[in-house]
């Protein structure tokens, strides 16, 4: 997945969560992406705000949204809150701030979201630019009813920056006497047979069902991303 996919399905959701750490404390405020560039995801603070202070402090910066809606439309056939289709974004990543002399440089080539900075930091000057240059996260695609495809769930895993991610999905390991209860119990469709049995992990939503009928315990609990 490149950036630019990245930033599109931010751009699209608008306003995400960014969380920071203070000291021990966690902190999340809602936050407009500004752009992006190859050299990563850009968005804006204040030299003034604790925001500012515990992002020079901890680089560390995860990031949240979904899109189109967090509100149910109402319930399902089983009677489960139920959702139109759409996906949900999370990234972990470092932030740093852009020099000013980068700023202006980039400016003057014309791109247009340092363009703005500078427009919108002559108006607030405690205005300063971010950009997470490395980082790691997930599109969770989501269609639950499945009104638009023949199962639930596409995630779609990313890094950049130099950065590295592990894949989604329980795994089964070759204790797997292909007895096809893990199959049965996935209502994802997320289990194909063989032998061993195999997850597809973009279909998986690590529910647990699978590891709770396996009667060999040869699945393996999902990874971090």
């Amino acid at each position: 997945m490149t950036i630019k996919e990245i930033s599109e399905a931010m751009e699209k959701i608008g306003c995400l969560s960014y969380t920071t750490l203070d000291g021990g404390t966690l902190h999340s405020r809602i936050v407009h992406t500004l752009g992006y560039d190859e050299e990563g995801l850009y968005f804006l603070t204040m030299d003034s705000k604790p925001f500012y202070r515990q992002l020079k402090f901890n680089s560390q910066v995860a990031v949240c949204g979904m899109y189109p809606a967090s509100r149910p439309t109402g319930k399902n056939a089983v009677g489960q809150p139920a959702f139109e289709p759409g996906y949900t974004f999370r990234l972990s990543g470092e932030a740093e701030e852009v020099p000013e002399e980068t700023i202006r440089a980039k400016a003057e080539t014309g791109v247009q979201l340092f363009k703005y900075f500078l427009e919108d930091a002559a108006r607030y000057p405690a205005t300063r630019l971010f950009r997470i240059y490395r980082g790691k996260g997930e599109i969770f695609d989501f269609d639950f009813e499945m009104a638009r495809r023949d199962h639930k769930l596409e995630r779609t895993r990313f890094s950049f920056g130099g950065e590295t991610h592990s894949e989604p999905g329980v795994r089964i390991s070759e204790d797997c006497i292909a007895c096809g209860e893990c199959a049965e119990t996935c209502t994802f469709k997320a289990i194909e047979p063989g032998e061993p049995y195999r997850v597809l992990g973009s279909r998986c939503d690590e529910c647990g069902s699978c590891l709770l009928v396996c009667p060999q315990e040869a699945i393996e609990p999902s990874r971090t991303i």
